[in-house]
């Protein structure tokens, strides 16, 4: 686990070692899929759910896992919609797997959305100004990995968090 937060804190740091990591250690998935996990429990507790109203309850129960479920559908989706804009979109090249290892570990940054939400009463700029972050990191990993300009690269992050916010809005599910 201490690689793990090595690698996360370079990421967070947008230095170039821990997309190269990313790109070559396959076991990075699961270690993305971790970090994607304990942030969406963090920012359940960051936005007053209790550990044991989550989990002695059987509507606590349901929240825990359609969020946990929720966390994991965007992870699969932003990560799929990043990679499609920087492939097929900007003409960039790279794989689906690094990318999904790349937002997975760009997803804690998303634990500043429990400060802006606080700070910020509209929601959509809460959650834009929350999410300049994880965009940032993503945008770094995917110029990486594409071999885009970060301009470009930045292009897929955000046409990524745009895609989602229209996928979930027709589905009807939470944006984050």
């Amino acid at each position: 686990m201490n690689e793990v937060l090595k690698r996360l804190l370079q990421a967070v740091r947008f230095e170039r070692d821990a997309f190269v990591w990313m790109d070559l250690n396959d076991r990075a998935t699961g270690d993305a899929l971790i970090l994607v996990a304990v942030t969406r429990l963090l920012l359940l507790l960051g936005f007053g759910f209790s550990v044991l109203g989550l989990t002695t309850s059987i509507s606590g129960i349901e929240v825990l896992i359609a969020s946990m479920i929720n966390a994991a559908v965007f992870w699969l989706a932003y990560s799929g919609l990043v990679y499609a804009a920087a492939r097929f979109l900007l003409g960039g090249g790279g794989s689906y797997a690094t990318t999904l290892r790349i937002t997975g570990f760009a997803y804690p940054t998303l634990l500043l959305l429990i400060v802006t939400a606080n700070v910020i009463s509209n929601a959509i700029l809460a959650l834009i100004v929350g999410s300049l972050w994880f965009l940032a990191v993503v945008a770094q990993g995917v110029r990486y990995e594409a071999d885009l300009p970060l301009e470009r690269a930045a292009i897929a992050a955000g046409a990524g968090l745009v895609g989602w916010i229209i996928v979930a809005s027709i589905f009807g599910r939470g944006i984050i």
